[in-house]
């Protein structure tokens, strides 16, 4: 959850999740700051509260590719793998998720400049 009042930003993180989920979430929800993201709608209590807010679809999916290239970015990960290092190896250098190192490897092209590099 993420707080914004008088240019303050505070992000509240589960502190049941993993340490590796709490680092995602805090990049997605920095990337939403960042990205001057706007709730598509928002509740407020009887008492003034914010209880929850949406963002789009989209801004939701803006706030991944970017949380994910702040904790991930490509010429680290081109250089660990470039190196030999398994996705395993990398996402625990990082403290992400093996999954968020699987999706940015792909999304970025890293394995198919290697998969190329490995053919030439």
């Amino acid at each position: 959850m993420t707080l914004a009042e008088d240019g303050l930003l505070l992000i509240v993180l589960n502190s049941v999740h993993s340490k590796r989920r709490q680092a995602s979430t805090l990049m997605h929800e920095l990337a939403h700051s960042i990205l001057d993201h706007t709730p598509a709608s928002v509740q407020v209590s009887p008492a003034g509260l914010v209880l929850l807010s949406d963002y789009s679809d989209e801004q939701e999916e803006e706030a991944d590719w970017l949380g994910g290239a702040l904790l991930l970015p490509q010429a680290a990960l081109y250089h660990h793998r470039s190196a030999g290092k398994s996705v395993t190896d990398i996402a625990r250098h990082f403290g992400v998720s093996d999954d968020l190192c699987h999706w940015r490897c792909r999304m970025t092209g890293v394995e198919k400049r290697l998969a190329f590099r490995a053919r030439a």
